[in-house]
């Protein structure tokens, strides 16, 4: 069933708008969220007062990886991001051929949690029926990508995606056709900048989508079979020449909308292939069968799997075994044990913090010898690396347990001058580091708008409970339309996992 403007609208503000894409949505800790910011809010807040100039900053978040590499996002000023989202929603139609693409593999659709966007890999079972199918009477495979995909999106390709190159070399200086509003509107969630979008949001996948949908029917008309994840291409053809072939013409298609192709991570091989890696399996067939597990079961398995990463360094091979684990029954006591051991793990593999929650969760887990000084020993040395993600669900958990945030954990956050960090603090805080994070805010040059913007977020709910005044003054009303409505980003009652 096609999507409706309407359902779109609502999804990209209330369910799309902050970086939860995953299918668990683990990005962020459940205290942030977008649920109140409506369609009928944002379409008020595009009529409010705003500054002339070029465009909005973002709030940056880092994302680390399973490699500990940090990926960066970022959350739009909403004024920018309402803007984007209504030219989005009111030219739904031009946009429908992104949905009837079958070779996206995360194109936009109505998902029972109300997103739009969710970006999850196949399982294993959904993965080995289509290689069958898609494989067959085939001899060899291509898997590439674009290079960089969402920071080298050029916003004046939209056009050229949409209504094609003449039609949008035409009406070049017709400001207000519809593409080359959204070319402006894409621009001004980065600085009116031409070059890259903000990753996170769901509007930067559709916008994705609408260029690569473009170059994706130029394949088919070739008559490659082929499946791309977000800008990951997986090919099957009859030959190496044919495999080749795919590839010369790939380059030559992104290279019109000014894309290019990452030839380090082009590969073509021979079939037929595994549809997981090895580790994967290996993991999966060790995955202890008692009915509740023992503390040996927790022990041998995740020493397994910390030997399987040694070998296989570039797989989320923990985050694997401890969501495996963590999916189970314990005997008495045991989860305890396995919380000891995800807390000594998480200060070399940051992507298991999110996953501490379901321990958390249950009191009974939580009999682990100097929990509060473990969580603020793993959010000092994290804070230390500007991990966004980490300092936000650890103090969303200290928050939670009403244990202290310490004065050395504390200064490494504060130091570390990220938005998200500095509101989390905020809300596990003393009155004291309450305080400080008040007068940094406070400090903030009123008349430089993209350093504000930076911090849009912390900034926002800070006048929203009256600690600060409005940042922007007379020059912008967007704080005031939002608190007016009673808009917040922030949801206190959230438990401690998703």
């Amino acid at each position: 069933m096609p999507l409706t403007s309407k359902f779109v609208l609502n999804a990209l503000l209330r369910y799309n708008y902050l970086p939860l894409q995953k299918k668990d949505r683990n990005e962020l800790p459940p205290v942030f969220s977008s649920v109140t910011f409506s369609p009928a809010i944002a379409k008020a807040l595009i009529k409010a007062t705003q500054r002339k100039g070029d465009g909005w900053d973002s709030v940056d978040y880092r994302l680390t990886r399973f490699n500990g590499v940090p990926r960066m996002v970022s959350i739009p000023h909403p004024l920018a991001y309402a803007h984007l989202c209504v030219c989005l929603c009111d030219n739904w139609k031009n946009l429908r051929y992104i949905e009837l693409n079958q070779w996206s593999e995360v194109r936009p659709k109505a998902h029972r949690d109300g997103r739009i966007v969710i970006m999850d890999y196949e399982n294993l079972s959904e993965k080995s029926r289509r290689l069958a199918e898609s494989s067959f009477a085939k001899r060899f495979v291509v898997h590439t990508d674009v290079a960089n995909c969402f920071p080298n999106i050029y916003s004046h390709a939209i056009p050229w995606a949409t209504v094609g190159f003449a039609n949008a070399k035409a009406a070049k200086t017709q400001a207000s056709a519809w593409f080359n509003q959204l070319d402006k509107k894409v621009r001004w969630c980065k600085r009116n900048e031409t070059h890259g979008i903000p990753v996170g949001p769901a509007t930067s996948n559709i916008v994705t989508e609408a260029i690569l949908a473009r170059v994706d029917q130029v394949l088919v008309d070739k008559s490659f079979s082929f499946i791309r994840y977000i800008d990951d291409y997986t090919v099957y053809c009859e030959s190496e020449d044919r495999a080749q072939e795919f590839v010369r013409i790939l380059i030559s298609e992104l290279a019109k909308y000014k894309l290019l192709l990452n030839i380090k991570k082009t590969r073509v091989e021979a079939l037929p292939e595994a549809p997981s890696s090895t580790w994967v399996y290996t993991l999966s067939l060790s995955i202890p069968k008692n009915k509740f597990l023992s503390e040996y079961d927790i022990a041998h398995f995740l020493s397994l799997a910390l030997a399987l990463t040694e070998e296989e360094p570039d797989g989320s091979v923990m985050k694997y075994a401890a969501k495996a684990l963590l999916g189970r029954k314990f005997s008495p006591g045991v989860g305890a044990s396995l919380l000891n051991q995800l807390l000594s793990l998480s200060f070399h593999y940051p992507i298991l913090i999110p996953l501490l929650g379901r321990c958390l969760k249950k009191r009974s887990n939580r009999r682990v010898l100097g929990l509060e000084s473990k969580l603020n020993a793993l959010l000092c040395h994290h804070a230390t690396y500007y991990r966004s993600d980490a300092m936000c669900w650890i103090l969303h958990y200290l928050r939670k347990l009403k244990f202290r945030l310490r004065p050395n954990a504390f200064d490494a956050v504060f130091a570390s001058a990220n938005c998200l960090g500095l509101l989390a603090a905020y809300l596990a805080g003393d009155t004291k580091q309450r305080s400080k994070i008040i007068d940094f805010a406070k400090r903030i040059d009123r008349t430089d708008f993209y350093e504000l913007d930076r911090f849009w977020l912390l900034l926002y709910e800070l006048f929203r409970v009256g600690e600060i005044q409005q940042p922007y003054g007379n020059v912008e009303s967007a704080f005031d339309v939002l608190k007016r409505n009673s808009v917040t980003f922030l949801n206190l009652r959230a438990s401690f996992d998703r």
